[in-house]
């Protein structure tokens, strides 16, 4: 049986790939032309050659004759499996609702495949605050919704801005598709079928979580922001304003930075503040519910206030009071524990509306513990005026986002309603350290007597100057209440000889700053 003659490959044809195909390397080369002795010519080559059998298809691009392609081939090439008559017939009629009914069966089913059964729309052109609850509330306009996905950043949380919408019906997609416009948080999204098989379905490892994180998002996009300043605390001592900058760039372009020492500060703890250049950024740092700066949990807050208040360890929390409880109310209840500092039922300053929350900032460490003790034995209940509350050391998250949300243009208006009077009687101080000092080395009074003009330079408003002297000298000060007629005040100081003396300096401290003001030349322009 004689062998078929060897032909020649083409290396262009993709049937016949001789760099891939061993078997073709194997083979021998093909016999040189017999020769006939004669001269040297090309041969005559007929213009119109026929072939026998097959012709040999060398298209470099097709991997078949041109033409269309039964419905078997089809189904191979889209590795889909073949419809039956009426899964056809209903895959037809979608394709022909959706504008694809002149497409060939294999991309109509490609269709279906990519838009899980021309239902799943792609939406582009998100807005930052936009949520699965906010397309949720659109498109069921149409509909039910079976499914939505924003997609966002691992790292911060951010909207990438887009996602996707599963809708029930089929004819619910159809509908929402012949809209030309849609909004949608008051902007203007891209809505259109998907065009990949690609699976971009996210599943959470905690639901709960990423419910909780989806309902923040949804409720800072809600909040007023005018302001591009953000408060942060408390911090490590190794942080500097350039890791807060390094930390918050993320979120926007940071315009300002810096970190207050505790040494520097009332607070007696390190924080810092972040100015962006825009609002913008302050609510994606919002949306992220939990912030590590050199790997340290740190609180954030849009005002001072805000984060003195959090920092404070000798504040306790109250949440759930009524309308009618003010701050007089409540500082009568819970000086029963120890001396009030400050006690506020924290309401907007500017229409006077209650918040349903406060605090109560006592003036000894010790009587703040008292506090919390009584709350953890009452369950953290209290009633004052017949009206219950709840108090302890923390606030319910949702209240203390209440907080953090409060801007300076309203907590610089509660700071000043806090500090707004000087009181002419009054305890400060005599804490812990107070009781060690004196333990050691004795009690000692000392009375000095002060013009009744220098107790805004030396009492404060509402006492905090002298708070922060007994509380850095380590003795108590009591405010003897002069008379109306009297033009001076009486101070006893109570400490250890060395406190005391300290003290009685740093008002005098107090005293000649102001003089020094008050004495400064003032030149007219």
């Amino acid at each position: 049986m004689s062998k078929a003659p060897a032909r020649e490959q083409d290396p262009l044809n993709p049937e016949s790939d001789v760099f891939w195909d061993p078997e073709l390397l194997r083979q021998p080369p093909p016999p040189p032309p017999a020769s006939d002795g004669g001269s040297y010519s090309l041969k005559h080559v007929d213009p119109a050659p026929k072939v026998q059998g097959e012709a040999i298809n060398v298209s470099t691009t097709l991997k078949r004759p041109a033409g269309p392609a039964p419905d078997d081939e089809v189904a191979a090439v889209s590795n889909q499996p073949l419809l039956s008559g009426p899964e056809a017939k209903r895959m037809r009629e979608t394709a022909q609702a959706f504008g694809y009914g002149n497409q060939n069966p294999g991309e109509q089913i490609r269709m279906g495949a990519a838009t899980d059964g021309f239902r799943k729309m792609y939406v582009g052109a998100l807005h930052m605050s936009t949520t699965e609850r906010s397309l949720n509330e659109y498109f069921s306009r149409w509909g039910e919704v079976q499914h939505c996905q924003v997609l966002r950043d691992k790292e911060t949380g951010m909207t990438k801005g887009f996602g996707f919408v599963t809708m029930v019906d089929p004819k619910s997609c159809a509908r929402i598709l012949s809209q030309a416009v849609h909004i949608v948080d008051n902007r203007t999204i891209r809505v259109s079928l998907t065009h990949s098989t690609k699976n971009l379905d996210f599943k959470p490892k905690n639901p709960r979580n990423y419910e909780e994180k989806i309902e923040l998002i949804h409720e800072v996009g809600k909040i007023d922001v005018r302001e591009g300043r953000i408060y942060v605390g408390q911090l490590p001592d190794n942080v500097s304003p350039n890791i807060l900058a390094s930390h918050f760039s993320q979120y926007g372009i940071v315009a300002t930075s810096n970190v207050s020492r505790a040494v520097h500060n009332t607070m007696k703890k390190n924080f810092g503040f972040v100015n962006f250049k825009e609002t913008m950024a302050v609510k994606r740092v919002l949306q992220n519910p939990r912030h590590y700066i050199n790997d340290k949990y740190v609180d954030i807050t849009l005002s001072k206030f805000g984060m003195e208040t959090l920092l404070s360890d000798s504040i306790i929390w109250l949440w759930g009071l009524d309308w009618s409880v003010n701050n007089d109310d409540l500082n009568r209840h819970f000086s029963q524990y120890g001396n009030v500092y400050h006690a506020m039922h924290i309401h907007n300053p500017v229409t006077g509306e209650k918040r349903g929350y406060g605090f109560i900032d006592f003036v000894d460490e010790s009587s703040t513990k008292k506090a919390l003790g009584a709350a953890h034995k009452n369950q953290n209940r209290f009633e004052v005026k017949g009206q219950r509350g709840h108090f302890g050391k923390f606030l319910p998250q949702k209240t203390k986002r209440d907080l953090m949300y409060i801007e300076d243009r309203f907590g610089n208006l509660l700071l000043k309603q806090m500090y707004n009077k000087v009181p002419d009687s009054g305890t400060w101080g005599g804490g812990k350290d107070h009781n060690e000092s004196i333990k050691k080395e004795g009690a000692k009074t000392i009375t000095c007597k002060l013009p009744k003009q220098m107790l805004p330079t030396v009492v404060g408003d509402d006492g905090k100057i002298v708070a922060d002297i007994a509380r850095d000298s380590k003795t108590k000060i009591t405010l003897i209440k002069a008379a109306p007629q009297e033009t001076a005040c009486m101070f006893h100081i109570v400490g250890n000889e060395q406190n005391c003396k300290t003290a009685q300096y740093m008002m005098q401290i107090k005293i000649k700053e102001r003089m020094k003001k008050g004495t400064s030349q003032k030149y007219a322009r």
